[in-house]
């Protein structure tokens, strides 16, 4: 009486891996004019990911940190660009500047795809109840599976590499960002879109000139939350052929090197301090204009 009947269970696996197979024997490679997720995954890395790392690992040290305090500057206060530029000089004091600027490339590629795919998404959303309801039990089950889930499909699709942590990373943090977008879009004050209707706004116009304006705090937070969930997921894309730092804490993991491990943990602690301050100040100050 304390087990579960064997004949009330239904075994999932099965299925699974034969769609698992499915998709590897069908998408990765050889689809006529698109080509395969194995190219995509290609493509991604040489014109998007070797162009960004090779970008930032071929500034000198002082102009990166110059670029930091006036990101954090521009959007906060002197204390931010303080604490955003000692984050990154941190990193540089622990001997991993060269990792972390890879993290840093991912971190950048990923937060971008996120932000275009999830902000279109959101306002899809916001502007249609049948795409929210459809949507939302989607997003459910992507926001309740753990991190490492991501790993399992996007390795079968795109294989090993620094390609596939991002696709885990876009994956990760995109219900969050959609999420935060759609919402932020519908408490716009009713009152002013209804007074751009009055004038003969069109849907676009109201978009543009209206709504997103008035969502700028949503929006500004769902970026935040975007650098934050991806830094996360792209870590542990060190599992899967990500490098950088999240080879390093893998690396130190499995070889009991507590040296490496708490340096490449350090780095990033400090990488995301780094991030946190040049985006979240820009919602506290949109909060005390508002």
């Amino acid at each position: 009486a304390t087990d579960w009947p064997a004949g009330g269970t239904l075994d999932i696996a099965g299925p699974v891996n034969r769609a698992v197979d499915w998709m590897t024997d069908h998408l990765y490679s050889g689809v006529p004019v698109v080509g395969g997720t194995a190219d995509w995954a290609g493509h991604f890395t040489t014109w998007v990911l070797d162009p960004v790392r090779a970008g930032l690992q071929a500034m000198p040290w002082w102009s990166v940190l110059l670029v930091v305090a006036a990101l954090a500057w521009l959007i906060g206060t002197w204390r931010t660009a303080l604490t955003a530029v000692l984050a990154m000089a941190a990193i540089g004091v622990l001997g991993v500047w060269e990792p972390s600027l890879d993290t840093l490339s991912q971190v950048l590629a990923a937060v971008a795809v996120t932000l275009v795919l999830g902000v279109a998404t959101g306002i899809a959303a916001a502007r249609s109840a049948r795409i929210d309801r459809v949507l939302r039990p989607v997003l459910d089950v992507l926001q309740t599976m753990p991190q490492f889930v991501y790993l399992i499909p996007v390795v079968a699709l795109f294989g090993v590499g620094r390609a596939p942590a991002v696709a885990a990373a876009v994956v990760y943090a995109l219900p969050a960002v959609v999420r935060i977008t759609a919402q932020g879009l519908r408490q716009v004050d009713q009152a002013a879109l209804e007074s751009a209707r009055s004038l003969g706004a069109t849907g676009r116009q109201q978009l543009w000139q209206v709504q997103l304006p008035l969502a700028r705090r949503a929006l500004l937070l769902a970026v935040n939350q975007g650098v934050v969930l991806v830094l996360a997921v792209v870590i542990i894309g060190g599992l899967v052929g990500g490098g950088a730092l999240g080879y390093d804490v893998a690396f130190g993991l499995a070889q009991g090197d507590l040296a490496t491990g708490l340096v490449a943990g350090a780095a990033i602690v400090c990488l995301g301090l780094m991030l946190d301050r040049v985006t979240q100040p820009a919602g506290r100050r949109a909060g005390k204009g508002a």
